[in-house]
């Protein structure tokens, strides 16, 4: 427990494997993650690790005690994906291998991993990607794989990890394609969840639905930007008013999209809209 008390951060474990015709071995080796990828620290920990694997859902234990570890897995075949770390309950970032991470690739698109391992993976690699410790083509190769996510904290934490990549491609040539890529995977996922409340929405229905629609419509989807433009004439010249729950993402979809005009009368709503915290 010292190993954990006594000194501050918290691990990442480099995962690969080794197999045979009959056995599959994982080797570990562990580092301090460090969020500017600094790789001096002489750090260790005890670090508590369980595996899972296509052919066992059973999780396997194993204790690392020192810089380097070998698992051998039960029941694991040869070409098996492997999810170390499963349902995240373990402190520590998973560096898997570019074999093992194609690997996961499909259980991440047909969901044979739950959400919290489908949450897990990607906030791990988004997180070494932006330390240094692993490359940005590995996590957008992944943020294809979840063009099936249905799970609202899965995709918000996606949208958030894909905003903050925005930031670095806005003035790059890429930028097209990275916006093609955004729209790709949440594009479907709002024709099925739709643009009007319904009976049997739940509270992140609710959320999921402006999430989408914000997107959406700063990735240059042009249906979606067509159809924030039409709601917003209707809602401004007193026709059929915009729903409060995705009132805020057209608002700001219109206004990336359109002109001078737009920002008028967005500061016309703004300055004659009444609201205790604008009073106070």
């Amino acid at each position: 427990m010292s190993t954990w008390t006594g000194q501050v951060g918290y691990p990442m474990l480099t995962v690969d494997v080794v197999e045979t015709s009959d056995s599959v071995t994982l080797h570990i080796k562990q580092q301090k993650f460090c969020a500017n990828g600094d790789n001096s620290s002489e750090q260790q920990w005890l670090v508590p690790v369980t595996v899972v694997s296509q052919s066992r859902d059973t999780p396997q234990c194993y204790l690392l005690d020192g810089r380097e570890g070998k698992i051998v897995l039960e029941g694991a075949r040869p070409g098996d994906w492997v999810k170390v770390n499963p349902k995240q309950i373990g402190l520590f970032r998973v560096k898997y291998s570019d074999d093992l991470l194609k690997r996961l690739l499909p259980a991440v698109k047909n969901q044979a991993l739950d959400s919290a391992d489908r949450l897990g993976i990607q906030q791990d690699l988004f997180a070494l990607a932006k330390a240094g410790y692993s490359n940005t083509a590995n996590l957008l190769t992944l943020m294809g794989s979840y063009e099936t996510e249905r799970n609202y904290v899965v995709l918000s934490s996606i949208n958030t990890n894909l905003s903050d990549l925005a930031g670095l491609f806005n003035h790059l040539p890429c930028y097209e394609q990275f916006k093609a890529m955004r729209r790709k995977i949440f594009s479907k996922i709002l024709s099925e969840v739709g643009w009007e409340n319904k009976e049997t929405d739940g509270h992140t229905d609710a959320l999921l639905r402006s999430m989408l629609i914000g997107t959406l419509g700063h990735s240059g989807d042009t249906e979606v930007i067509e159809k924030c433009q039409e709601m917003f004439k209707q809602h401004i010249s007193g026709g059929k008013q915009i729903p409060a729950d995705i009132r805020g993402s057209v608002y700001s979809t219109v206004r990336s999209s359109g002109g001078d005009s737009v920002y008028e009368d967005l500061l016309t709503i703004f300055k004659e809209t009444r609201s205790p915290r604008r009073e106070r």
